[in-house]
């Protein structure tokens, strides 16, 4: 396996054995997403793209695993991505709690939490004190891999155990703290119910976003973003390729059809767009917010734009109970 593992803004290719020891799993998620390693942002199609190397990723944080559930919705659940599937066959994830949270994490406010529970990850570690860990593994393949190289680890005592578990409960407890003022904890789908129906909140969107410059960052940082564009050009006269890129529902030109027309023509149309994506088409779809309350979006503005503060006013706009005490 290629092994990839967190430092501060990205990901980097363990090298050698005594890296680990500088490197601090259980800090907060990275600037770049992880999608990065599954949808490329450049990926040239019909080619000789290497979609079999086999790659293991430590410390991928809650945030950015599930948007990797959204991913997996949309790349192989009816139409298979046959590239993303053979990225994803051929990674192990493992996750590491999250036990630093940032004052623009909002997780546990949409739905998740700072640790993972269920089957995104192939293994996840928990911190408990220095040198102890509590390894668990989700799927077949984490599974594998801990009777292979853990199989003379002992089974945690209850007391070990307690100690994780308050561990993530002062992590949640922050995330809460950090977002007094813009959001409670999502109640009976209320950011959905709100962002539902805001079409006639025009004013609103109109002057929630008149300080994006629609630069694309938000999208281009966001972990479950997943639209791109396919072009067709040419390396040389006689030679021609199709590449899929990134693309971004911001940009004046992403909804224009032929002829011109668009059905998303002015800016707020297309800021509100993104919200309703996130909180609403997702939602209708899937089951659960296309948002896993990273915070990268609101880390990476220019115009410092903060997506809690706008869904804060879309609720209060409706009249409806929101915690905003700044």
């Amino acid at each position: 396996y290629l092994i990839v593992y967190p430092i501060e803004l990205n990901f980097l290719t363990l090298k050698s054995e005594d890296e680990i020891k500088n490197i601090d799993f259980f800090n907060i998620r990275q600037i770049q997403p992880l999608k990065q390693f599954l949808f490329h942002p450049k990926e040239e199609l019909c080619g000789n793209a290497n979609t079999t190397k086999k790659i293991m990723i430590i410390g991928a944080k809650a945030c950015d695993l599930q948007a990797i559930k959204v991913l997996d919705k949309i790349f192989i659940s009816d139409h298979v991505d046959e590239n993303y599937k053979s990225y994803r066959d051929n990674m192990v994830l493992i996750s590491t709690d999250c036990l630093h949270p940032k004052d623009t994490c909002f997780c546990s406010i949409v739905d998740g939490k700072p640790y993972i529970e269920e089957a995104i990850s192939d293994i996840n570690i928990s911190f408990v004190e220095e040198g102890i860990f509590i390894l668990e593994s989700f799927t077949s393949k984490g599974y594998e891999i801990l009777e292979r190289y853990f199989s003379d680890s002992k089974e945690p005592t209850e007391n070990e155990i307690n100690i994780r578990n308050k561990l993530r409960e002062f992590a949640v407890k922050k995330i809460f703290e950090f977002n007094n003022g813009f959001l409670t904890e999502d109640k009976k789908e209320k950011y959905y119910k709100t962002l539902k129906n805001t079409y006639v909140l025009e004013e609103i969107w109109k002057k929630e976003s008149e300080k994006c410059v629609q630069c694309g960052g938000c999208n281009f940082i966001c972990p479950s973003c997943y639209c791109f564009l396919i072009r067709e050009a040419s390396k040389s006269y006689n030679e021609q390729y199709r590449d899929k890129v990134w693309d971004v529902c911001h940009f004046t030109g992403y909804a224009r059809v032929a002829g011109g027309a668009n059905p998303r023509k002015y800016k707020y149309q297309r800021f509100r767009n993104r919200y309703q994506c996130k909180f609403v088409y997702r939602y209708e779809n899937f089951g659960f917010y296309a948002c896993t309350g990273c915070g990268r979006c609101i880390e990476v503005c220019p115009a410092k734009i903060d997506i809690r503060k706008v869904i804060r006013n879309l609720v209060l706009a409706k009249g409806e109970e929101v915690l905003a005490r700044k």
